[in-house]
């Protein structure tokens, strides 16, 4: 395994990816945060190394994304192998939630078959281990506040504006930006 720290601006996203076959695959991806990006992925994968490695192609992929442009779909560049049932259900869903809108997270429970699972929905969601390319950002709660965020609410806000979502006068996302 590698890592790669990614500049956006001003922010870092961290990516630790592996080598499939001469392409590159997302194990994980970190969001911006307080602590330096490279001591957090150090931390929590100390196989990487101290030595960052370019991934070629996914890197601006995720950078892209970040930005708010539209790309498509990357769902194939994760490595989904730790991933199974309901989880993996609920994410591949979230991918399926289109750039410019939200699904709320009973929503997305009744979308994968299991309506009254909102709860384990926002689990999934905290748990993500891919936020960016699985599109966590676009769920929010029934009211349509944004919700928690591992970012946090102001960087969810923020991913969902540049996506082009469109919020009311209390900071909601408005209603015909939600999905079914």
């Amino acid at each position: 395994m590698f890592y790669q720290i990614i500049k956006v601006g001003k922010e870092e996203i961290g990516l630790v990816w592996s080598d499939q076959s001469g392409k590159p695959q997302a194990e994980f991806i970190y969001l911006p945060g307080r602590e330096k990006m490279s001591d957090r992925i150090i931390r929590d994968f100390p196989s990487v190394g101290k030595t960052p490695r370019r991934a070629a192609g996914l890197d601006r992929l995720i950078a892209d994304l970040y930005e708010g442009q539209k790309t498509p779909s990357a769902f194939s560049a994760l490595n989904r192998d730790r991933l199974a049932g309901f989880s993996a259900e609920v994410l591949q869903q979230t991918c399926r939630i289109p750039r410019g809108k939200v699904a709320t997270y009973s929503g997305l429970a009744k979308r994968v078959g299991h309506p009254g699972a909102a709860r384990a929905v926002g689990t999934v969601m905290a748990n993500n281990p891919f936020p960016i390319i699985v599109p966590c950002h676009r769920v929010v709660r029934a009211d349509g506040s944004v919700g928690r965020f591992g970012g946090g609410s102001a960087m969810k806000k923020e991913l969902l504006e540049k996506e082009g979502v469109l919020f009311d006068a209390r900071g909601r996302v408005r209603r015909d930006c939600i999905i079914g």
